[in-house]
């Protein structure tokens, strides 16, 4: 009878420790079911966390809806983001130029400021006392910068396409001159037409000197 007692006793220890694995066993898996249903279930089903807002969704406010902002052609940016910048246009029906004000996508560099701003004088003006003296077609091949110059350097419809005389010409190059020295107003303005140096635009304006601002073609306050 004594071995019988013994092996039972020895059993009962066993048992106990399958028991109490068992448990631990069924409290990781309970765990992991709420962790699952809680944390997991959620982001793959997307209910639960924050929803998108459209507007976000196309990087647009919601004042203005994506159609309205293609068919201006304007660069939307959200309330409080981005850089105001001036931009010269020629004056509707006049022989002056007209600043117009508008915001782009913020730049730290200097080059990549000076970039946006052309980039924004040949989508043209928003306003419609204004109008577009950079030839249509015309397009940004290069632009750098070098102990204050600016070095612009636009495609060949910049001079083919250029109706000529005199003071479209200086409309023309000085939009660009006036627009790019708003960020250093000492800075000057070298110009290249497909990468190549060239005497002048249209046998009026002489390009072989890089041009400073000249604020002269500018339509003053009484629209003189």
């Amino acid at each position: 009878m004594q071995p019988v007692m013994k092996k039972r006793q020895r059993h009962q220890p066993e048992n106990f420790l399958f028991i109490l694995m068992g448990l631990i066993l069924l409290g990781l898996l309970i765990s992991g079911y709420f962790l699952f249903v809680d944390k997991v279930l959620p982001s793959l089903t997307g209910s639960g966390g924050t929803t998108t807002p459209a507007s976000s969704q196309t990087g647009l406010p919601d004042s203005k809806s994506p159609a309205e902002a293609v068919s201006s052609g304007e660069t939307v940016l959200p309330e409080g983001e981005g850089m105001t910048v001036t931009l010269y246009f020629g004056v509707r029906g006049g022989d002056h130029l007209t600043r117009e004000v508008r915001k782009i996508p913020e730049q730290k560099m200097l080059l990549a400021q000076a970039t946006e701003l052309v980039k924004e004088l040949l989508k043209g003006p928003f306003t419609p006392e204004a109008r577009a003296v950079i030839p249509a077609g015309t397009q940004l091949r290069s632009l750098f910068y070098n102990q204050g110059t600016f070095f612009v350097d636009f495609s060949k419809e910049f001079a083919e396409s250029h109706p000529g005389g005199p003071t479209e010409e200086a409309l023309t190059l000085y939009s660009i001159v006036d627009t790019l020295t708003e960020l250093d107003r000492k800075a000057r303005v070298r110009f290249l037409v497909n990468g190549l140096e060239t005497d002048t635009l249209k046998g009026h304006v002489g390009l072989k000197n890089a041009l400073s601002r000249y604020d002269a073609l500018l339509m003053s306050t009484s629209g003189s």
